[in-house]
């Protein structure tokens, strides 16, 4: 979204509160457009509140775990895109009617003055012309309308100059997941409204699509540092515990009924929060709209049983979402009980290094 420049070969970097990810796809020109193998794959957890909520806190520590992460993979290439998200992100969908290109541009300062809750001169803007969907007439432009606090992408942009990469574009985590459902999905992406949502420590992420065309982007303050820290303070338990509880490990004298209690207590405050979201956009610009397709990502989609949680609230067809769905590997060089095992952490880094360079 916010382009630095051109690159042939690209790392998807995701840098996130848990852990940093990496990914290098090739292209596969013989296999046909939008084809891709990978190439290198990586990922390295952060050292406790290096990021917190999406902010930096310890530079050092994620500019030394990304080197470690280039240095012990052996991924020689330092063309990186990476992404951002959080509540100093705002994507907004907007309608504009049609004019010329300069027009359009001052409109869009104009709305982003309007609609961005921060002071202008403090953020980076760009935007996006949504194509109509099938059989639509267009009487207006639809837009997508995206923010982000300049001292975010400063921060973020920093650790990469620092380990020493070369930035080439910094994406919002939502359209980087699209990519990677576009490429993975196409005939859900094409055919159906889908809901992705990724799940990650501190936020999640929710993407609905219909029939290709994009219609909400929103990001929840909850993730599985939620989960952790209410199984702590409920279980009078350790971090290290909690963490062992939600991934389904038993924790000495908790009885295993009393731990699961606590799990689905938090798992119905997300399909609740998740619920919101849903009914805002089924209840939009006065026409019924309905889900037919939930795709959960990220390290919590890992929650045992939560598809079928999902399928229960929502009755709606649910599965985890995998981003190396119709990205190729070779099983002599890769381990294939690796990629799918950590396959639900590589959504957003899959589609920022499927993301094309700036034209």
């Amino acid at each position: 979204m916010f382009g630095l420049g051109k690159a042939k070969g690209l790392v998807g970097l995701d840098i996130g509160s848990y852990s940093i990810k990496a990914i290098e796809l090739k292209p596969k020109a013989k296999e046909g457009e939008g084809s891709f193998e990978v190439e290198n794959i990586a990922l390295e957890f952060l050292p406790h509140d290096a990021i917190v909520e999406g902010t930096i806190m310890d530079s050092e520590a994620v500019v030394e775990t990304i080197k470690m992460i280039f240095d012990e993979n052996k991924i020689s290439n330092k063309n990186v895109n990476i992404a951002v998200s959080g509540s100093s992100v705002i994507i907004k969908k907007i309608s504009l009617p049609s004019m010329e290109t300069e027009e359009l541009a001052e409109s869009i300062i104009w709305e982003a003055r309007h609609n961005i809750p921060y002071p202008y001169e403090e953020t980076s803007v760009d935007y996006a012309i949504l194509k109509p969907s099938s059989g639509s007439e267009q009487k207006a432009l639809d837009i997508l309308l995206v923010a982000a606090k300049k001292e975010k992408i400063t921060n973020y942009s920093n650790v990469v100059n620092q380990a020493r990469k070369n930035l080439e574009a910094i994406e919002v985590d939502a359209f980087a997941l699209q990519n990677a459902m576009e490429i993975n999905y196409p005939e859900i992406f094409r055919e159906k409204t889908t809901a992705l949502i990724n799940l990650g420590a501190h936020t999640t992420n929710i993407i609905i699509t219909d029939r290709g065309t994009p219609q909400l982007f929103r990001d929840l303050s909850i993730g599985g540092y939620f989960f952790t820290e209410n199984i702590r303070k409920d279980l009078g338990v350790s971090s290290d515990e909690a963490e062992k509880v939600l991934k389904g490990i038993p924790v000495k004298d908790m009885p295993p009924e009393q731990t699961q209690a606590v799990i689905d207590a938090n798992t119905a405050n997300l399909l609740e929060e998740v619920e919101k979201t849903f009914s805002f956009y089924e209840s939009g610009e006065g026409s019924e709209k309905k889900i037919d397709k939930i795709l959960l990502s990220g390290g919590l989609s890992k929650l045992k049983d939560l598809p079928k949680s999902f399928e229960q609230k929502f009755n709606t067809d649910t599965e985890l979402f995998n981003p190396f769905r119709n990205i190729f590997y070779n099983e002599k060089k890769l381990d294939s009980v690796y990629l799918r095992d950590m396959a639900s952490l590589f959504g957003v880094a899959t589609g920022l290094a499927t993301r094309r360079g700036e034209e």
